[in-house]
Formats: C-alpha cells, sequence, structure tokens
C-alpha cells in the first residue's frame, strides 16, 4: 500500500485499508513521517489531530467543522476550571489526572480516523485499531521519555475502562462538551453565521448523551446552557439582557 500523502478519514474506509486482520498504523502512515527519529515522528503525527475534521459534523454538513484536537484541548481546559470538585463517588478529582486524560483520550484517532457508523468498520475492529495506534504511538516516545510513554497509555486504557474517578469523569466532560458545541453551531445558525447544516437539534437534545452526565458540576454546566439556551436555540436572550449583541 502506498504511503498516504495527507490523512483524512476516506483514506480509512474499508475500500481503501488493509483488511480488519492486516490493519497497521504503519500502513496507513506516510513513510516519510515514519522516517524521523524519535520524538519528532511523534510530533507530527499529532498534527492529524489539528487538521482532521470530527466526522459527526462533517456528516452534519458542516464544512468548517471542530478538529479533533479543538475538542480534546477545550475538554482538558474544562477538565482544569473544574478544580478538584468531588466526583461521583464523593472523592475530590485531581484536576491534572482529568486535564492529561482529556487530551490523550482521542490520540489514537491522530492514526485511525474519527470512526463512525457509516465508516462500516465493526466496533470490536475500531477498538483494535486504536489500542494498536496507542501502543504505536507510546512505543514512539518510549526510548525519548519511558514514563511518558505508560503514562499516554496508561490515560488512554482508564478512559477506554472508565477505571478510574478521573477517567469517569472525563467522559462525562466529553458528552457535555459535545452538546456545547451544538448549541454553538445552533447558535451560529440563528444569526447568519458560515455554519449552514440541519438535524443540529438532535445531537443538542440527545438523550444518550445527556444520561451519562451525573457529576454534579458538570450537571450544573448542562443546566445553565439549557437555562440560557434551549428555549430559543439563540444565546441572543442572555446577550440582550445584559446589554450586548
Amino acid at each position: 500500500m502506498a504511503p498516504l500523502q495527507s490523512f483524512d478519514e476516506s483514506a480509512l474506509t474499508p475500500a481503501t485499508t488493509p483488511s480488519a486482520t492486516e490493519w497497521q498504523p504503519s500502513l496507513v502512515l506516510p513513510a516519510r513521517i515514519l522516517a524521523l527519529p524519535s520524538p519528532l515522528s511523534f510530533f507530527c503525527i499529532l498534527r492529524f489531530l489539528k487538521t482532521q475534521k470530527r466526522t459527526g459534523w462533517l456528516d452534519k454538513g458542516i464544512a468548517n467543522a471542530e478538529t479533533i484536537s479543538d475538542h480534546m484541548y477545550r475538554m482538558a481546559v474544562m477538565c482544569l476550571l473544574a478544580g478538584d470538585q468531588p466526583g461521583l463517588e464523593g472523592v475530590a478529582l485531581d484536576a491534572q489526572k482529568c486535564a492529561i486524560i482529556a487530551i490523550v483520550h482521542d490520540l489514537a484517532e491522530a492514526i485511525v480516523g474519527d470512526l463512525t457508523p457509516c465508516d462500516q468498520v465493526p466496533q470490536d475492529e475500531k477498538h483494535r485499531r486504536e489500542r494498536i495506534s496507542m501502543l504505536f504511538l507510546s512505543d514512539l516516545i518510549r526510548p525519548h521519555n519511558p514514563r511518558g510513554a505508560e503514562i499516554l497509555y496508561e490515560s488512554y486504557i482508564a478512559y477506554e475502562t472508565g477505571s478510574s474517578p478521573e477517567a469517569r469523569f472525563v467522559k462525562e466532560i466529553d458528552k457535555f462538551e459535545f452538546i456545547l458545541q451544538s448549541a454553538e453551531y445552533l447558535d451560529d445558525i440563528a444569526h447568519g453565521g458560515e455554519v449552514k447544516a440541519d438535524g443540529l437539534d438532535e445531537f443538542y437534545n440527545s438523550s444518550d448523551a445527556r444520561k451519562k452526565i451525573k457529576t454534579p458540576v458538570i450537571k450544573t454546566w448542562l443546566s445553565q446552557l439549557d437555562e440560557t439556551f434551549a428555549t430559543t436555540k439563540s444565546f441572543a436572550t442572555l446577550a440582550e439582557a445584559n446589554g450586548s449583541k
């Protein structure tokens, strides 16, 4: 298989990738990047998170959609701003651990892509690709920073398995950030912005996302969002009340 000249989701569909049993990160990443020394190769792979737009928004017709790194960055800042709030277990969360998990949880998508059911990749195969991609990335930086490699992979596994209070908190942050982004796109549409899309209401009102938000501080954020946005599908009401536009 020829090295990819650019990394996009179409390059990862079943029609163009190796079979499920053959798929490996080294087969889809550009050879010129794989040839770089560590940690430069790792840094260059991270670039794909900055350029690859999130599939769910593209499927809704949002051309200028957020990228994977956009999503993870705001999640990480949210984790820090949450401070050492108590999690569902009532124990204070480690905000720094939460932030690390947030900036790692979708890291494998730099290689795998932001796969959705439309890509027709079975869930078990999707998870296998993500796991071996995280092992691949960890191996890239291990010669440079062994402990960093461990943190990278352990944080990913914690998120996937929900094995710590911090990981479970970040899963809820992921859902809240998704709902907030939906609101922002709807607000942009309401004010004649560049976003042109249909069906975003189902994302904002997603019962699947909302029912997973249980931690008090995130529930408070969601209530604040609903109180200022849900009725008008716009932030205009709040802005007008504050004397701005």
